[in-house]
């Protein structure tokens, strides 16, 4: 399928690219959460407090489960 279910859904802690909606450039975020599905056609991570993450905007991922994935 085009979604990968994660059963666990493990702690997984996100460091991304957040564009500036109003101006060139943007900031780095980092987000803790549990991570409930990744989508592979949108290319996002959900986590499941429903923010989504766009993998392409990844800089670096935390979690035991994802670490050989990457």
């Amino acid at each position: 399928g085009s979604e990968m279910c994660i059963r666990d859904r493990p702690e997984i802690t996100v460091t991304y690219f957040k564009p500036d909606v109003r101006k060139s450039g943007g900031t780095y975020v980092t987000a803790i959460g549990n991570l409930k599905r990744i989508d592979e056609i949108e290319r996002v991570l959900i986590l499941t407090d429903g923010c989504k993450i766009p993998l392409d905007d990844v800089v670096d991922i935390e979690s035991n489960l994802l670490r050989d994935m990457f």
